[in-house]
């Protein structure tokens, strides 16, 4: 990855992407270390071009899982968008490589900047948790919006003819249930803008 991004620290409203490979463990206690870690460094490469491609910046890799963030500049208002539509791009292609992707996206103010010197960007804030827990949640195959997510681009899906699931969920660290979206992956609903 290319020298840590300097970011002026400050509060923005962002989307968060977490994805992750299903599995995983399952699927390293079966494969060959090599050719998984192939596996993983191509999933790797490709989510950093999809986010990349659309405005956003990959936080960290961590093994089989990745962290993105979109308007970290604090001067998109498509960020949900953009981040749904590399969510399903980052499923669709590492379904290509056999790879069992779920995600989860949630939108909301954040703290964003290099926290330390040289440090990787950061974002603090309940969105960023949020994203998470979602992500873990999520099957194979499908993203799971947080509801402010889903408010920001459920026109756009019923426009493209995509279902969507709302979904009650408790969630660790969340002291109420949330109510979330599931939406199945498509290649129409990655193209870019």
């Amino acid at each position: 990855m290319p020298a840590a991004r300097r970011v002026a620290t400050g509060e923005r409203m962002v989307s968060v992407l977490f994805a992750d490979v299903r599995g995983y463990t399952e699927m390293a206690g079966q494969s060959e270390p090599a050719g998984l870690t192939d596996r993983i460094a191509t999933l790797q490469r490709w989510a950093a071009q999809e986010v990349g491609r659309r405005h956003g910046i990959v936080d960290k890799f961590a093994g089989d899982a990745i962290m993105a963030t979109f308007n970290v500049s604090g001067q998109s208002v498509d960020h949900a968008m953009q981040a749904l539509r590399a969510a399903i791009a980052i499923i669709d292609k590492a379904a290509l490589a056999g790879l069992p992707v779920g995600a989860g996206i949630a939108v909301g103010p954040a703290v964003v900047g290099n926290l330390a010197e040289s440090s990787n960007i950061s974002v603090l804030g309940e969105a960023t948790n949020l994203a998470s827990r979602l992500q873990a949640r999520s099957q194979a195959g499908e993203v799971t919006l947080s509801e402010e997510a889903y408010r920001r681009v459920g026109d756009w899906l019923r426009e493209q003819g995509i279902a969507s699931e709302p979904v009650e969920l408790e969630l660790k660290g969340f002291a109420q249930p949330v109510t979330a979206h599931r939406v199945a992956a498509s290649t129409q609903a990655a193209q870019p803008a």
